[in-house]
């Protein structure tokens, strides 16, 4: 605001000016974040477009500025013609194109500035002072709901049928080298990445200045393979997806479990990208329509990444798929797991026992492995014999031996198990028990004086015991044998920079105070450039831990019911997971919808 020349207060105003079909209204900006999309109920303005996702942009005021986040709309939102990859600060003029709907943005303390070409779809009642005045946008009341955006919300199949592709590619590298700048741990650039191919040879080597010009021999490729490598690294991303489409190739990553559109590029070139990382894991490049697998790695600065490729047949052509084991992005050992003291304590007093089963239990996805492999890392390979039986062995552990499951050569879990246990081991890790033949020859190895690591897909930590005893485990193996069962689920981690706090259900708050009776304020995710505009950065572990007592063993052996082992661990130091998940959302970790989703409730 400023003050009139006669001393009155001239107030400025903020608002989107919204044309939908002919239609011209008109919303303010105030302090609480503004939902765009298609569903009444879940956003503060519902357009009915079937270009429109369920929950598609958010507009939310960032200190003294108004910013927009796409929410993972099939369609995309752009600025000013542009399609938004992350967090827009917004200036006076622009043009956020929503579907068929175009929002101009109007800020009156700022400064007009002239459109830009792509915004010619603005309004007309926006190009001059002849145009008629927008009429204010009136919301019903039922409507207006609370403003945290909903990010679980599934898409239905309605949503998948009205989906269009785009189909327009876009210039690589300005638009990977912008979301790169964006993003923190600025170590090292692009150029400073070698690229080794399956037999260990620098195929690329790292140089110490950027690149020239492109050149149109397949520097293009070795460039885009370098940009979209560092914009993992920076992001701590689990893979890359690289889908064919019907007009161009689209390029996603997935962080913390989420998958993040990157780029659209041009059949050409992404023909070139994909020739390249063929080339680069030893696979055929004539053939386009089989399942081809390979690997290759890279070396930065400070460590080198390896990197598991397949290719599988589609559509549109074949797509790739790269998954990065970046040792950097996972802890290595077990007292960087971020567990309760408690259950670290516990968990390594397991680590030093001569026999006995330790088993992690979880869906797919929850760090299973990550957290055995960290658990082997605190070992003392040198005073004892570690093998693992795993499918497929994905990282290498200096001083174990590592076997790979192969069951075209009649290398099952079983059969190498048994194979094993005549190698003299005093520890054994087998990646996952998955059929009866595999419990029992792991429980009966664990009574014969083995330490015995492995996985199971279960719910919980209650329901392994009654997951084994299907298996065909013995009531007295099970009871003899077993040690202690680490539930756990993986939950994406607060953005602290951009947090916000957020309104809890009655129902909700009381779910917490349960867990936690000093419980005083949770938040939730907004979204700015540090976290790609998610809301979130990282992941982190939400545990549940079983210890086998003697109530629980005579349970086991006598009354094998859930409530009688319900009852035989009341007694004993047991958290469930929701509620160490609710300890995190009471800290500000994570968010209580976070929490929920991954637990379950």
């Amino acid at each position: 605001m400023t003050c009139a020349p006669s001393g009155g207060i001239i107030a400025f105003m903020v608002y989107l000016q919204i044309d939908s079909g002919g239609e011209t209204r008109r919303l303010e900006l105030g302090d609480a974040p503004v939902q765009i999309g298609r569903i009444a109920g879940r956003n503060t303005l519902v357009l009915e477009d079937n270009l429109i996702s369920r929950k598609h942009c958010i507009f939310s005021k960032l200190g003294d500025k108004y910013t927009v986040n796409d929410l993972g709309s099939s369609n995309g939102t752009y600025v000013n013609g542009e399609r938004l990859a992350q967090t827009a600060i917004l200036q006076t003029g622009d043009v956020i194109s929503v579907g068929h709907n175009q929002i101009l943005f109007i800020d009156e303390s700022q400064p007009a500035r002239a459109p830009e070409p792509q915004a010619s779809a603005v309004p007309a009642a926006a190009a001059g002072a002849d145009a008629a005045e927008p009429t204010p946008l009136e919301l019903d009341e039922s409507d207006i709901v609370d403003d945290t955006p909903d990010i679980f919300q599934a898409s239905t199949s309605n949503d998948y049928q009205q989906h269009v592709e785009p189909t327009v590619a876009e210039d690589y590298e300005s638009v990977l080298l912008r979301l790169a700048e964006s993003l923190p741990d600025k170590s090292f650039q692009d150029f400073n990445i070698s690229l080794v191919n399956a037999r260990g040879a620098v195929s690329h080597p790292a140089t110490l200045a950027p690149p020239p010009q492109r050149s149109s021999e397949g520097g293009d490729a070795v460039r885009l393979l370098r940009l979209i490598l560092l914009i993992c690294f920076r992001t701590n991303a689990s893979d890359i997806h690289v889908e064919p489409k019907e007009h161009l190739v689209l390029v996603r990553i997935r962080v913390d479990g989420t998958m993040i559109d990157l780029v659209r590029l041009d059949k050409v070139l992404a023909a070139k990208l994909t020739s390249m990382i063929k080339v680069l894991g030893d696979i055929d490049i004539a053939h386009r329509q089989i399942v081809q697998e390979g690997h290759f790695s890279s070396r930065l600065p400070d460590r080198r990444v390896d990197y598991r490729v397949s290719f599988a047949p589609s559509v549109y052509g074949q797509k790739l798929v790269i998954r990065l084991l970046d040792a950097k992005s996972a802890p290595l050992r077990a007292d960087q797991l971020k567990l309760p003291p408690w259950m670290a304590e516990q968990l390594i007093r397991a680590t030093e026992m001569e026999s006995g089963v330790v088993l992690v239990c979880g869906p797919t996805g929850s760090g299973k492995t990550t957290t055995l492999y960290a658990v082997l890392r605190s070992l003392d390979v040198g005073q004892r014999n570690v093998i693992t039986i795993e499918d497929p062995v994905e990282i290498q552990l200096p001083g174990v031996t590592q076997l790979p499951v192969n069951d075209d050569q009649g290398n099952t879990f079983a059969n190498l198990l048994r194979s094993v246990l005549r190698q003299d081991p005093d520890v054994i890790l087998v990646g996952e028990i998955r059929d009866p033949e595999t419990a029992k020859t792991a429980m009966q190895a664990a009574i014969t004086g083995h330490l015995v690591f492995s996985t199971l897909h279960t719910r919980d930590t209650v329901g392994t015991i009654f997951r084994l005893l299907d298996l065909g485990v013995e009531p007295y193996m099970l009871a003899q044998g077993l040690q202690l069962v680490l539930a756990q689920r993986l939950v994406r981690q607060l953005c602290q920079h951009c947090k916000v706090p957020q309104r809890l259900t009655a129902e909700q708050t009381a779910r917490i105070i349960a867990a936690v009776p000093n419980f005083k304020q949770s938040f939730t995710r907004r979204g700015c450039p540090r976290c790609m505009g998610t809301g979130f950065t990282g992941r982190r572990g939400v545990f549940e831990l079983l210890i086998a007592n003697d109530e629980l063993r005579d349970a086991v052996l006598h009354n094998r019911s859930n409530q009688a082992i319900t009852q035989a661990l009341a007694n004993s130091k047991f958290v469930k997971l929701s509620h160490h998940g609710y300890q995190l959302v009471a800290e500000g970790i994570t968010s209580i919808d976070e929490v929920e989703h991954a637990v379950g409730i």
